[in-house]
């Protein structure tokens, strides 16, 4: 009965283990200003730094999550070179009409609040 009891508290324990790394993917916020600046998880950065972060994104299975000021303009020369980049490096990318990212875009161009 105790063989029983430690095998099921495994299987358990290891389930959830699987589940916290599961909902654990790496994520990095990145926004581009109507005038070009870019953020990285709400700090300034260039591009040229960007390219090796999303680069070991891409191989820890991470993902982007990006929001453009200003998106009824034309986007800056930057925002369209950071959108190069992460799909240069085949990274997933959620786009967020808000700055605080509580919403995501769905296929359909609408705002979707984020779960």
């Amino acid at each position: 009965m105790a063989r029983l009891i430690r095998t099921a508290f495994a299987a358990v324990i290891i389930a959830v283990t699987f589940h916290i790394m599961a909902d654990s993917r790496k994520v990095l916020k990145i926004a581009t200003t109507a005038n070009g600046q870019i953020t990285i998880d709400g700090r300034p950065t260039t591009l040229e730094a960007l390219i090796p972060i999303f680069h070991q994104l891409a191989k820890d299975n991470g993902e982007v999550w990006y929001y453009r000021e200003a998106p009824e303009a034309d986007p800056h020369p930057n925002a369209m070179k950071v959108l190069e980049a992460i799909v240069d490096q085949g990274l997933p990318i959620l786009f967020s009409t808000k700055p605080d990212y509580s919403d995501s875009v769905d296929d359909k161009g609408r705002s979707v609040p984020r779960k």
